[in-house]
């Protein structure tokens, strides 16, 4: 064992995530500029301990004591402890900062502290940005015709064509075909999230078909829970909802659901996003379509709102903030936080922009009530319409709460009744005193949680719409013009028609979704090469603007984008053109020639070989262990687990060191909570392996390797379970069978391949005489936590 972590640590190349300027743009700068310049600046009067705090270069000098700042690590770094109000001097002097705002500063500095460049590229002078024609990512998509190839029988459809003429012009050729098994196991993980079952694996021998394999696996419902989870990563959706404080989101699972739905259904792309934008804006004809629409919402409702802040103004435009960097990098492809303070620096976005956009977010109610009396906001929640049957079911539902909520409290006092007479240092005394804290918990989380209509945080019209001025430095109070309401002037008209007493939430979706429009076909049909192919033909997935990098292939980009639009903004049909491509089909072994003519793959002469994603490891080593739960859909957080809840004066808070549902542990990843600040420790698989901060936008995860990765894989309990589990499943069965096709069967559930010559024997050997159980658990584990179940080949 301890030979395979040498081989696993060292069989990895380690890969950091680039550093998030825009984080410092929405999250440090404003708050530098409104708490710190006047004192800490080249503008101030008299810059107090020569301390410049207004550029990366005045940053770095520090002050007369030296410097302030320790790139990675806040626990040294002056700056923060005076943030902190541990160190001296205590800043800012006006006033500690809330704590989330000093999360921020931590976070950025353990990121390193990335501060984007001081010299505005040529697109940010004055006029460049009059004259918005001339970056790639703004022009109107093309529809380019499918080059010629000097091999015109490798291409399979015309994706082939552009990759492959391009590898014509460097004198490259394209790596072979990967093996059929290859391809089957690569297309059923990257489309479902799950390995290809051994009935799966010989109806694909019986029947090699490809378009039927992709077919069937496009048309199952694991289809959804996997691509929903790539959507979600570009969103806030988190099952709780304020930063620190794990306030729950009890109605969050919907939202999810609903992605999941609508990517099973193929909703055209475009209904999808103006679905998310304005559902509750929306005609309807049932009241399913109508839940479906107030649930979409759900986007924008949901997020890291830091809802412990008494000055409301400045919390809503916080709110708008989020929701804006939401809007531009995950449908777009720009980082409108950026205009917040001042003009774009780099793209031609300016503050008029910014505020135009953010007025019809602020006419939206995105928190409204308390969960406290105190400063507590709370999401916006709505109920949906229900089917007379499910009003039937909810009116049994109520009932029978009520009969339990009844029987607990009487049990209660019964106890407390059964307490009151005895000596408090008496066993019986003590026992009793557990029984009624136990007690005493159910009842309150009984009453926390009772039976509701069917409900979804959601957005809803403000009650008076109306523009915004532009907010000075980010600050709510020092208020400047008003911004009308409007899109941003990057691609075409960006005014807009909003009728009156309405926010322009309907009017800015139907303006993203134009076909006019030519950032959201591209983004979308980039986001999906890069989950497919492992890297996009833009590299910077959420980040189309001058700063971002250039397409590799811009007119295989603009055919797909073109395809995608023209076949109605169907995300199945433009999925399966690209794995059904030879592009998509090629092995992951690398050749010389390529090598070294394009080390990085940017041209696609092999398939890009990448870790599996954290969930489908864990849902793959559930999956061939047979542990996995079908169950799909419907509330996620763990309410009724013991500890779960702090319950003592503020039952509405989720513990630290919650647990999860013992009914529901071994469900799919996608259905189990997702918190902030982290994933409860049996979910321990997620934190370790990249699983994305759900306070942050993920365009592209990172894929780091560290030594805790190997560790766990060793060590970890649900590790060793499913290890265990799957040596069950090899050992039952027929007694007759021979211990070599059961080790035959093991690689093919595992690996998705037949034996390798002399694997088998290889293995019998490692298991040894008479089936002992520790021996085959051994075994299973080694293969679970080998490079060829978690790599993608």
């Amino acid at each position: 064992m301890e030979r395979f972590l040498l081989i696993f640590l060292s069989s990895l190349l380690p890969a950091a995530p680039p550093p998030d300027s825009t984080f410092f743009e929405r999250k440090i700068r404003p708050v530098l500029a409104e708490k710190c310049f006047a004192c800490h600046s080249q503008n101030a009067k008299i810059a107090f301990a020569n301390l410049r705090l207004d550029t990366k270069a005045n940053l770095a000098k520090g002050s007369d004591a030296g410097p302030v700042l320790t790139p990675g690590n806040p626990t040294t770094s002056r700056l923060y402890q005076s943030l902190l109000y541990t160190g001296t001097p205590k800043m800012p002097p006006t006033g500690k900062l809330p704590d989330s705002v000093i999360a921020d500063f931590r976070q950025w500095i353990t990121d390193g502290a990335p501060w984007p460049d001081e010299t505005p590229t040529p697109s940010a002078t004055p006029a460049a940005k009059a004259n918005t024609q001339n970056h790639w990512a703004w022009q109107p998509i093309a529809n380019p015709p499918a080059p010629p190839v000097r091999n015109p029988s490798w291409p399979a459809n015309p994706i082939d064509n552009f990759i492959l003429a391009a590898l014509e012009a460097r004198s490259l050729t394209p790596n072979p075909d990967a093996p059929p098994h290859l391809w089957l196991r690569r297309v059923s993980l990257d489309l479902t999230g799950l390995p290809p079952t051994l009935t799966e694996q010989h109806a694909f021998q019986q029947d090699p078909n490809y378009e039927h394999t992709v077919d069937r696996l496009l048309a199952s419902p694991a289809f959804g829970e996997r691509w929903g989870r790539h959507w979600l990563d570009q969103t806030y959706f988190a099952d709780n909802i304020e930063i620190g404080r794990r306030v729950p989101a009890r109605h969050a699972w919907r939202y999810r659901d609903y992605v999941i739905e609508s990517l099973n259904r193929d909703v055209p792309y475009d209904r999808f996003l103006t679905e998310q934008l304005a559902g509750d804006q929306l005609e309807w004809t049932t009241p399913l379509e109508r839940r479906r629409n107030l649930t979409a919402t759900g986007l924008l409702a949901l997020g890291p709102w830091p809802l412990v802040n008494a000055d409301k103004e400045q919390l809503r435009m916080d709110v708008v903030d989020l929701q804006l960097d939401l809007i531009g990098r995950s449908m777009l492809g720009l980082t409108l936080g950026c205009a917040r303070c001042h003009d774009h620096k780099f793209d031609p976005i300016t503050l008029n922009d910014y505020y135009g956009m953010a007025g019809i977010l602020a006419s939206a109610r995105t928190l409204s009530g308390r969960l406290d009396l105190g400063v507590f906001s709370n999401v916006n929640q709505v109920i949906l319409p229900e089917e007379p049957d499910e009003l039937t079911a909810r009116a049994a539902e109520t009932r029978d709460y009520w009969s339990k909520l009844t029987a607990v409290r009487q049990n209660l006092e019964r106890l407390r009744a059964d307490r009151k007479p005895l000596d408090k240092d008496s066993p019986e005394a003590k026992a009793l005193d557990k029984q009624i804290q136990a007690a005493n918990q159910l009842v309150k989380l009984m009453e926390f949680l009772p039976p509701v209509p069917p409900t979804a945080h959601a957005l809803q019209e403000a009650e008076t719409p109306a523009d915004v001025p532009i907010n000075l430095r980010g600050n709510a109070h020092q208020l400047g013009k008003l911004a009308p309401r409007s899109a941003i002037a990057l691609a075409g008209s960006h005014q807009l028609d909003i009728p009156d007493f309405t926010s322009g939430r309907l009017e800015l979706a139907k303006w993203i979704v134009r076909k006019d429009n030519p950032l959201p076909a591209r983004v979308a049909v980039n986001r999906i090469w890069h989950h497919l192919l492992g890297s996009g033909l833009v590299p910077t997935i959420d980040n189309f603007g001058t700063r971002g990098g250039k397409p590799s292939h811009p007119d295989l980009l603009d055919h797909l984008a073109t395809t995608f639009v023209n076949n109605g903004w169907s995300v199945k049909k433009l999925i399966r053109a690209i794995v059904l491509s030879r592009t998509y089909r090629q092995a992951s072994t690398p050749n010389a020639a390529g090598q070294e003519a394009d080390p990085e793959n940017r041209l696609h002469w092999r398939a890009n070989r990448k870790r599996w994603e954290a969930e489908i490891l864990r849902d793959a080593m559930l999956a061939v262990s047979g542990q996995l739960d079908p169950t799909r859909g419907g509330p996620t957080l763990p309410f009724y687990v013991e500890g779960n809840m702090n319950v003592l004066g503020k039952p509405e808070f989720l513990s630290d060191h919650a647990k999860l549902d013992p009914a529901t542990r071994h469900r799919r990843s996608i259905y189990l909570p997702a918190l902030r600040k982290g994933q409860v420790q049996e979910l321990d698989i997620l934190n370790l392996f990249d699983f994305p901060d759900t306070n942050q936008i993920t365009g592209a995860r990172p894929s780091t390797t560290v030594p805790t990765q190997a560790l766990y894989l060793i060590n970890a309990p649900f590790v060793k379970e499913q290890a265990r589990e799957l040596a069950k499943r090899s050992l039952s069965g027929d007694q007759s069978q021979p211990d070599s096709e059961r080790i035959r069967e093991l690689i093919q559930r595992v690996y998705a391949r037949p034996p390798e010559p002399g694997e088998i024997d290889r293995l019998l050997t490692y298991t040894g005489p008479g089936r002992q159980p520790e021996a085959w658990e051994r075994l299973c584990h080694t293969l679970l936590i080998s490079n060829e179940f978690l790599y993608r080949r």
